[in-house]
C-alpha cells in the first residue's frame, strides 16, 4: 500500500513537472500577456511569471492632492493588479511619504539599514547606499532579466552612463536615462526679427552683442516705439547658470568663455576644481556686467516674477533654453502673425566651438537591497512599465492619478540620444526618404505618434521648420497636442542632431558629498548673490576674488577633496 501511494505521488509529480516544462519556452516581448511560468527561485525571463507568489516590499512618494478612482488607492489599484496578473508578484509598501518628506524618510532608512527590497532613488542616495554596502550586484540580473528595451535605453548612454553605476565591473543600480539634449542650453532667437532687419543669427559674442543692440534700437516689432528687449534672463527664482536645462539662464555666454559654473572639472594639471571659482568664470561675469550696463540684457534680470510674458508679448528677441522650449513658448505660435523662434548652438567660443554643459545622463536609479532573494522581480516591474505604459495611457488604465502617480517603482526611461534620433527620423520621413513600416519603434515610445502628426502638419518647403511652414489653420487639435513637441524636436533638437562643432562638457560628479549636507546651501547662496551683484553692477568684478577666498574657507576646499575622492 505504501509503495502504491509513492508511485501515485511520483506520477503526479512527473505530470506537474512535465506541465511546467511545457511552459518554459521564452516568449518575445511582443507577446503581451503570454508569459512564462517560472519558479520563485529562478526567473531570468524578463516577462516570466512566478509559479508561486513573490512579495516585494517597496517605498514611494504620493502627492497629497492625488485623486484615485473610486475604491482605489496607492496600495490597491490597476497597476498593482496588473503586476500580480503578469508576474504573480505581490507589491507591499513599507511606507509612503509626501514628496517633501521623501529625502528625510529615505535617509533614515539608509542610516538605520532598514531598506525596502527595491526603490527609485537619486544619485546621492544611490552612492550612499553603495558606500554602506547595502546594494545587490545587478550585473547578472540585468543581463538575464532586463528586457531588450531596458537594455537599449542603457546602451544608448555609452561609457558616460556606465561610469555612473558600474564599480569594479559590477552594475550596482539600473539608471533611468534621460535625453542628453535636455541639459544643453541653446540660443533661441526671433528669426522674423533677423529677417526684417537683414541680420544673420549671431555666431559669437561680438555678433551677439551687435544683434541684441539692433533688436533694441531698430524697432523690430514695427510699433514705432523703443520698447523691445535684446536678451531675456532668468527671473528671480532662476539662476544665471545651472547644471541642467536652465530655461532663460545665460549659460551659453559663460560657456563661450569656457566657464562652467557649478560643475566639477579637472584643470590642466589633472586636479579637481570647481567651475564657479575659475578665472574663466570671472571673465564671463565681466562680459555679462558690461552687456547688462549697455542695456543688452533685460534690466529686470533676476527681479521679474516670470520671464515668459516678455516672450509671449512679442517684446524679446533672444533667450537661452533647452530643446523642449517649444512646449514653453507654444502660445507664441498662436499670435497673428506667429512668432518665428529658431534655435542655434551659439554663441561659439573663440575656437569656433559651442561648449554645452551636459546634465547627468541619469538622475534616477533603481536600486535593490542585497538581502532581497528575488532581485529580478524589481526588473520585471520596470520591464512591464516601459513596455506597456503607452498602451495603458491609450486605454485609460489607472487614469487617476496615472502611471506617474500610482505605478510602483515609477520613473521615466528614455534613450540618451532620443531627440537626435527623432529629429533624424522625422526629417527623413517627412521628405519621403524612409517608410514608417521600416521603422523599429520598440525603443522609441513617442516616435510613431510624432510621425503621424508631422505628416499632417508640415507644409512645403519640407526642410524649413519656420513656424509659417506648418499648417496652423488646418491642423485642428494637433496644433495644441502635437505642434509644441514637433517644434521642440525639429527646431530645438536640430543643433544637437546636425551641428558638428558642439563640445559636450560633463561634470565629474553630480551627487552630494558629506560636507555638502551642512555647507552647500550657504555656499550656493554666497555664489548666487555675488554673481548677481557683479552682473547687475552693485559690486565690482574684484569681488569675485573675495568670493573665491570665502568659498574655499567656508567648506569649499573640503568639498573639493571629497569630490576628487568620489569621482576617482
Amino acid at each position: 500500500m505504501k509503495v502504491t501511494r509513492m508511485l501515485v505521488l511520483g506520477l503526479l509529480l512527473t505530470i506537474v513537472m512535465t506541465s511546467m516544462a511545457a511552459c518554459s519556452g521564452t516568449p518575445t516581448e511582443d507577446q503581451g500577456n503570454d508569459v512564462t511560468v517560472t519558479s520563485p527561485s529562478s526567473s531570468p525571463d524578463p516577462f516570466g511569471k512566478y509559479s508561486e507568489p513573490v512579495t516585494i516590499h517597496l517605498v514611494r512618494t504620493l502627492d497629497p492632492n492625488s485623486k484615485f478612482d473610486d475604491g482605489k488607492s496607492i496600495e490597491n489599484n490597476e497597476f498593482i493588479d496588473e503586476i500580480k496578473k503578469q508576474f504573480n508578484i505581490d507589491v507591499k509598501y513599507d511606507w509612503v511619504s509626501s514628496p517633501s518628506d521623501w529625502d528625510q524618510k529615505i535617509s533614515l532608512a539608509i542610516s538605520s539599514n532598514n531598506l525596502p527590497d527595491a526603490a527609485i532613488v537619486n544619485l546621492t542616495q544611490f552612492k550612499t547606499m553603495q558606500k554602506y554596502d547595502q546594494l545587490a550586484d545587478l550585473t547578472d540580473v540585468f543581463n538575464t532579466s532586463g528586457s531588450d528595451m531596458l537594455k537599449n535605453f542603457y546602451n544608448s548612454g555609452g561609457d558616460t552612463l556606465k561610469q555612473l553605476v558600474e564599480s569594479d565591473g559590477k552594475m550596482m543600480a539600473i539608471p533611468a536615462p534621460s535625453p542628453k539634449a535636455s541639459g544643453m542650453n541653446e540660443m533661441w532667437i526671433r528669426q522674423d526679427w533677423l529677417d526684417k532687419l537683414g541680420l544673420q543669427a549671431p555666431k559669437n559674442l561680438d555678433e551677439l552683442k551687435a544683434v541684441a543692440k539692433a533688436f533694441i534700437e531698430q524697432d523690430p516689432d514695427g510699433n514705432g516705439k523703443k520698447d523691445t528687449i535684446g536678451i531675456v534672463g532668468p527671473s528671480k527664482s532662476g539662476v544665471l547658470s545651472g547644471t541642467d536645462g536652465n530655461l532663460y539662464g545665460l549659460d551659453p555666454i559663460f560657456a563661450a568663455h569656457k566657464s562652467f559654473p557649478s560643475y566639477w572639472l579637472k584643470d590642466g594639471s589633472g586636479n579637481v576644481v570647481y567651475g564657479s571659482t575659475q578665472p574663466e568664470t570671472k571673465q564671463a561675469l565681466q562680459t555679462l556686467a558690461e552687456m547688462y550696463k549697455e542695456g543688452l540684457i533685460d534690466k529686470e534680470l533676476l527681479v521679474r516674477d516670470d520671464s515668459l510674458p516678455l516672450i509671449l508679448d512679442g517684446k524679446a528677441g533672444i533667450f537661452f533654453g533647452p530643446w523642449w522650449t517649444g512646449y514653453t513658448i507654444a502660445d507664441a505660435y498662436k499670435k497673428n502673425p506667429p512668432q518665428d523662434w529658431q534655435a542655434y548652438a551659439y554663441p561659439q567660443a573663440d575656437d569656433g566651438n559651442f561648449y554645452a554643459h551636459m546634465s547627468a545622463p541619469a538622475s534616477q536609479f533603481l536600486v535593490v537591497n542585497k538581502n532581497f532573494k528575488y532581485p529580478e522581480a524589481a526588473l520585471k516591474i520596470i520591464n512591464l512599465l516601459i513596455r506597456d505604459e503607452p498602451k495603458w495611457v491609450e486605454n485609460g488604465l489607472g487614469k487617476n492619478p496615472g502611471t506617474g502617480g500610482a505605478y510602483p517603482l515609477f520613473t521615466v526611461f528614455d534613450n540618451l540620444n532620443e531627440i537626435e534620433v527623432s529629429h533624424d527620423m522625422l526629417s527623413k520621413y517627412v521628405k519621403g526618404e524612409i517608410d514608417m513600416n521600416a521603422v523599429d519603434f520598440s525603443s522609441h515610445k513617442l516616435l510613431k505618434d510624432d510621425m503621424n502628426a508631422i505628416k499632417k502638419l508640415k507644409k512645403e518647403p519640407l526642410d524649413d521648420y519656420s513656424i509659417n511652414n506648418w499648417d496652423l489653420d488646418g491642423g485642428g487639435d494637433l496644433i495644441a497636442s502635437n505642434l509644441p513637441r514637433l517644434v521642440s524636436i525639429m527646431v530645438g533638437g536640430r543643433p544637437l542632431a546636425t551641428d558638428t562643432n558642439i563640445k559636450e562638457v560633463y561634470s565629474l560628479y553630480y551627487g552630494q558629498t558629506n560636507t555638502m549636507t551642512s555647507r552647500w546651501a550657504n555656499l550656493q547662496k554666497l555664489e548666487k548673490e555675488t554673481f548677481a551683484k557683479i552682473v547687475m553692477g552693485s559690486a565690482p568684478i574684484e569681488s569675485f576674488d573675495e568670493f573665491v577666498d570665502k568659498w574655499n574657507k567656508q567648506g569649499g576646499e573640503k568639498i573639493l577633496s571629497e569630490v576628487a575622492e568620489m569621482s576617482q
